[in-house]
Protein backbone atom coordinates (compact mmCIF):
# COMPACT_ATOMS: atom_id res chain seq x y z
CA UNK A 1 0.00 0.00 0.00
CA UNK A 2 2.47 2.26 0.36
CA UNK A 3 4.13 1.81 -2.90
CA UNK A 4 0.25 3.00 -4.41
CA UNK A 5 0.80 6.19 -1.73
CA UNK A 6 4.17 6.49 -2.92
CA UNK A 7 3.36 6.42 -6.80
CA UNK A 8 0.27 8.78 -6.22
CA UNK A 9 2.21 11.50 -4.29
CA UNK A 10 4.80 11.67 -7.18
CA UNK A 11 2.33 11.29 -9.59
CA UNK A 12 0.39 14.26 -8.16
CA UNK A 13 3.46 16.64 -7.32
CA UNK A 14 4.29 16.76 -11.15
CA UNK A 15 0.96 16.74 -12.49
CA UNK A 16 -0.62 19.22 -10.51
CA UNK A 17 1.56 21.84 -13.33
CA UNK A 18 -0.87 21.26 -16.08
CA UNK A 19 -4.49 21.79 -16.44
CA UNK A 20 -6.17 18.81 -17.60
CA UNK A 21 -9.38 19.15 -19.45
CA UNK A 22 -12.46 17.31 -18.21
CA UNK A 23 -12.62 14.04 -19.87
CA UNK A 24 -15.77 12.85 -21.97
CA UNK A 25 -15.91 9.66 -20.15
CA UNK A 26 -15.36 10.86 -16.58
CA UNK A 27 -15.49 8.69 -14.24
CA UNK A 28 -18.03 9.27 -11.26
CA UNK A 29 -16.08 10.12 -7.79
CA UNK A 30 -17.52 7.62 -5.89
CA UNK A 31 -16.66 5.00 -8.41
CA UNK A 32 -13.14 6.10 -9.08
CA UNK A 33 -12.59 6.09 -4.95
CA UNK A 34 -14.16 2.14 -5.02
CA UNK A 35 -11.79 1.74 -7.93
CA UNK A 36 -8.83 3.36 -6.07
CA UNK A 37 -9.75 1.38 -2.61
CA UNK A 38 -9.50 -1.91 -4.92
CA UNK A 39 -6.26 -1.02 -5.75
CA UNK A 40 -4.56 -0.36 -2.50
CA UNK A 41 -6.51 -3.43 -0.96
CA UNK A 42 -4.96 -5.93 -4.16
CA UNK A 43 -1.76 -3.85 -3.86
CA UNK A 44 -1.23 -6.06 -0.69
CA UNK A 45 -1.20 -8.94 -2.98
CA UNK A 46 2.15 -8.09 -3.81
CA UNK A 47 3.48 -8.41 -0.20
CA UNK A 48 1.93 -11.75 0.57
CA UNK A 49 3.04 -13.24 -2.74
CA UNK A 50 6.10 -11.04 -4.26
CA UNK A 51 5.87 -12.77 -7.86
CA UNK A 52 2.16 -11.98 -8.38
CA UNK A 53 1.17 -10.30 -11.75
CA UNK A 54 0.19 -7.02 -10.85
CA UNK A 55 -0.53 -5.93 -14.42
CA UNK A 56 -3.19 -8.89 -14.08
CA UNK A 57 -4.52 -8.03 -10.80
CA UNK A 58 -5.03 -4.40 -12.12
CA UNK A 59 -6.74 -5.35 -15.24
CA UNK A 60 -8.92 -7.82 -12.94
CA UNK A 61 -9.75 -4.60 -11.08
CA UNK A 62 -10.76 -2.50 -14.29
CA UNK A 63 -12.83 -5.73 -15.20
CA UNK A 64 -14.88 -5.67 -12.21
CA UNK A 65 -15.96 -2.08 -12.41
CA UNK A 66 -16.08 -2.26 -15.76
CA UNK A 67 -13.38 0.39 -16.82
CA UNK A 68 -11.14 0.42 -19.33
CA UNK A 69 -7.56 1.27 -19.15
CA UNK A 70 -7.61 4.85 -20.82
CA UNK A 71 -11.33 6.06 -19.40
CA UNK A 72 -9.29 5.02 -15.76
CA UNK A 73 -6.03 7.13 -16.77
CA UNK A 74 -7.84 9.85 -18.10
CA UNK A 75 -9.77 10.41 -15.05
CA UNK A 76 -7.48 9.83 -12.39
CA UNK A 77 -5.43 12.31 -14.84
CA UNK A 78 -8.08 14.81 -14.16
CA UNK A 79 -8.70 14.42 -10.41
CA UNK A 80 -5.12 14.28 -10.06
CA UNK A 81 -5.18 17.90 -11.59
CA UNK A 82 -8.17 19.10 -8.93
CA UNK A 83 -6.50 18.95 -5.82
CA UNK A 84 -9.21 18.83 -3.32
CA UNK A 85 -11.41 16.54 -5.53
CA UNK A 86 -8.62 14.01 -4.72
CA UNK A 87 -8.85 14.78 -1.31
CA UNK A 88 -11.98 13.58 -0.87
CA UNK A 89 -11.71 11.05 -3.16
CA UNK A 90 -8.49 9.41 -1.32
CA UNK A 91 -10.50 10.10 1.53
CA UNK A 92 -13.70 8.25 0.61
CA UNK A 93 -11.47 5.07 -0.38
CA UNK A 94 -10.06 5.31 2.84
CA UNK A 95 -13.67 4.79 4.78
CA UNK A 96 -14.34 1.94 2.08
CA UNK A 97 -11.35 0.33 3.05
CA UNK A 98 -11.75 0.40 7.04
CA UNK A 99 -15.46 -0.50 6.46
CA UNK A 100 -14.14 -3.59 4.85
CA UNK A 101 -11.85 -4.26 7.77
CA UNK A 102 -12.90 -2.76 10.88
CA UNK A 103 -9.78 -3.73 12.66
CA UNK A 104 -7.81 -1.57 10.40
CA UNK A 105 -8.61 1.09 12.48
CA UNK A 106 -7.03 0.10 15.56
CA UNK A 107 -3.88 -0.63 13.55
CA UNK A 108 -3.99 2.93 11.89
CA UNK A 109 -4.13 4.43 15.03
CA UNK A 110 -1.56 2.19 16.65
CA UNK A 111 0.83 3.24 14.05
CA UNK A 112 0.12 6.76 14.61
CA UNK A 113 0.89 7.02 17.88
CA UNK A 114 4.67 5.06 16.90
CA UNK A 115 5.23 7.53 13.82
CA UNK A 116 3.30 11.28 15.05
CA UNK A 117 5.36 12.77 12.24
CA UNK A 118 3.28 10.73 9.54
CA UNK A 119 1.40 13.35 6.50
CA UNK A 120 -1.91 14.30 6.67
CA UNK A 121 -3.84 12.07 4.34
CA UNK A 122 -2.12 9.13 6.03
CA UNK A 123 -3.90 10.31 9.37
Amino acid sequence: MRKLLVFFILFSLFSCEKIVDKPKNLIEKQEMAEIIADFAIYDQTYTVKPDANMELVSRFVLKKHKIDAKTYRDSYKYYISNPEEMDDIFAEAKEIILDKDPKLEDYIEKKRKENPNLPEFLR
